[in-house]
């Protein structure tokens, strides 16, 4: 079955538009992290006010959606969780290095989890034979950070943790960028 040069065409600007908000987000990581290299407690604490917002202003449109439900099952339950986002939200931005406390072990435990999962994907996704040795790198560091990161925690995690993220957007854009840059010239 061959394709006609239109939809060949259509293929090769799709994949370069997709390529290009790739390349996009793959060259914002690499600047946030390194931002967050520059400025780790900066960032830890700019990350914690963040999610403490997000977490409030979620729980708050989860409780008045709550009382939109017809339900009484639906509604007890999207109450209670929109109450618990709401309490957790309005910790975080009372108890900042607490937060950042239980935010340092969370992540200690997400960068294993994705070193483990990006070590994975590099020998069973190829996105361009060359770029194989990049995700792993990335996977392989992001483990270590990770695993410090549990090693130091809370104490030594709480300013480690913004330059371990730091690194880790660092790496997962340059990874992201090869990625992209390499699908694009195998489109081309």
């Amino acid at each position: 079955m061959t394709m006609d040069p239109q939809s060949e065409t259509d293929i090769t600007v799709a994949t370069g538009a997709a390529t290009g908000w790739v390349i996009a987000l793959s060259v914002g990581l690499i600047l946030l992290g390194m931002a967050s290299i520059v400025m780790p407690g900066v960032a830890l604490a700019l990350f914690t006010v963040l999610v403490g917002w997000i977490a409030l202003v979620g729980g708050i449109f989860q409780i008045i959606q709550s009382f939109k439900a017809r339900a009484l099952r639906s509604m007890w339950l999207t109450l209670v969780v929109g109450v618990f986002y709401t309490v957790a939200g309005f910790y975080s931005l009372v108890n900042p290095v607490k937060s950042a406390a239980v935010f340092a072990l969370a992540f200690g435990l997400l960068f294993i989890a994705e070193g483990i999962v990006t070590i994975a994907m590099a020998f069973t996704h190829k996105a361009g034979r060359s770029m194989s040795w990049l995700v792993a790198i990335n996977g392989i560091i992001t483990l270590i950070l990770g695993i410090l990161v549990i090693n130091r925690w809370p104490i030594g995690a709480m300013w480690l943790i913004g330059l371990y993220l730091g690194i880790s957007l660092l790496l997962s854009g340059a990874s992201l960028l090869g990625a992209a840059l390499a699908a694009r010239k195998e489109a081309a």
